[in-house]
């Protein structure tokens, strides 16, 4: 790994996308030797024993890297522009996003931009009352609001339609749609038509997540990666029932038992949910990136996809396994360098100490060794890191639950 990180590690964040795919696609054939026995750490434990004692790696953090997302101004976001209408004095008119990103389109209006902005002005000597609607016609739900606009007054409506789970479900791969605006006034409580529009937008694939997006910065745009971390999706949630299985007591407790892991109990689920997803889903490292989508996105398939397929990119077995562990009560976050992305898990609730874990080894290593690659990389990576380089992202999955940023409503 260590030669396609130096290779790469030059350019900057607008060929992220390029860079994951190059990088993920060598992992298999260039991991550093493991060592025989368990490596030594800062605390005195080793990676590699059955319960392993208070064995976590300490992470230092720039004080910025846990900053809630920004979101994106409208200034800095392009947006399509429908022409204006007046009817009776009342003329409106509305500018929209010409691309939905499907995998992040639950957070419109929140950390991304409105998707549609509706502008009313009222030329008459007395307040109108009126409504609006929005939606994408066989993909969205219909998003209504009923305003008041002061005598020669105006007012602006911003609406956010969601896409139904059914929608999501399809969008496997992108779609040209068609956004239907109605703009409406009551007049003796009867409405009278104002503005019937019909625009064409773009929606993308759920599968198609955008690394640069206008008016975020880098780092911003790492954050919202955890929308695709799904631990309520059903095949999870059997990913951990089958976990189950392998542990000694038959069963999985949920969130932390001790201080720094002191009994193990983390360390034994991390290593069960390794021992499912390689005997009873037999997954693989397998690098399919190719899309279709404009700009900088990449390919990603969701958790439940993964095992449906039995195998992920870097990438997507992070997030399978995020999953995972966020459902079971557990702290995961998602490290990102030049080329590469692998998973980290927190020791306990109060302490910075987490256990990394290469999950491009799945299917050909066992748990204990994908452990000390794991520590190997963020022994490289955390100067990085620690440092706010662009090109090194740490994303606390909790923190950014804590800001907002969901799970894509699908299953």
């Amino acid at each position: 790994m260590g030669s396609w990180r130096k290779a790469y590690g030059q350019f900057g964040a607008v060929a992220l996308v390029l860079v994951i795919v190059a990088g993920c696609s060598n992992a298999g054939a260039t991991w550093p030797a493991l060592p025989s026995s368990g490596m030594p750490l800062n605390s005195g434990g080793s990676i590699g024993s059955a319960a392993p004692e208070a064995s976590g790696v300490r992470v230092i953090l720039p004080a910025a890297s846990q900053a809630a997302v920004s979101r994106a101004s409208p200034s800095a976001a392009p947006r399509a522009t429908a022409g204006a209408v007046t009817v009776d004095q009342i003329t409106a008119d509305y500018t929209y996003k010409d691309e939905l990103i499907t995998p992040i389109a639950h957070l419109y209006g929140t950390f991304l931009d409105d998707f549609v902005i509706v502008t009313i002005k009222n030329d008459n000597s007395s307040p109108v009352k009126v409504v609006v609607t929005s939606q994408i016609t066989d993909y969205t739900d219909q998003a209504t609001d009923t305003v008041s606009v002061d005598a020669n007054g105006s007012q602006e409506v911003r609406q956010n339609p969601r896409l139904t789970t059914t929608a999501i479900d399809g969008l496997n791969s992108e779609h040209q749609a068609d956004l239907h605006v109605t703009v409406a006034y009551l007049d003796n409580g009867q409405p009278r038509t104002v503005l019937d529009q019909t625009s064409e937008t773009l929606i993308t694939s759920r599968d198609d997540f955008p690394w640069s997006i206008s008016g975020f910065t880098q780092k911003d745009n790492y954050a919202l990666i955890v929308a695709m971390v799904t631990p309520t999706d059903p095949s999870v949630e059997k990913l951990i029932r089958d976990a189950a299985n392998y542990d000694p007591s038959g069963a999985m407790i949920s969130g932390y038992e001790s201080q720094g892991d002191y009994d193990g109990s983390v360390w034994q689920r991390l290593a069960d949910i390794w021992q499912s997803e390689t005997t009873d889903f037999k997954l693989t490292y397998i690098s399919t990136t190719i899309t279709f989508a404009s700009g900088s996105s990449q390919r990603i398939r969701l958790p439940g996809e993964v095992l449906d397929t039995n195998s992920g990119n870097c990438i997507e077995l992070t997030l399978l396994y995020a999953s995972a562990v966020e459902a079971l009560g557990m702290q995961p976050a998602i490290i990102i360098i030049p080329g590469h992305a692998y998973v980290a898990v927190r020791l306990d609730d109060t302490n910075d100490s987490y256990y990394f874990i290469e999950t491009t080894m799945i299917g050909q290593a066992p748990f204990k060794d994908a452990a000390k690659e794991g520590n190997i990389e963020w022994t490289d990576a955390q100067p990085h890191v620690a440092a706010g380089e662009t090109d090194y992202g740490w994303v606390d999955v909790a923190t950014q639950r804590k800001n907002g940023i969901v799970p894509i409503p699908w299953r």
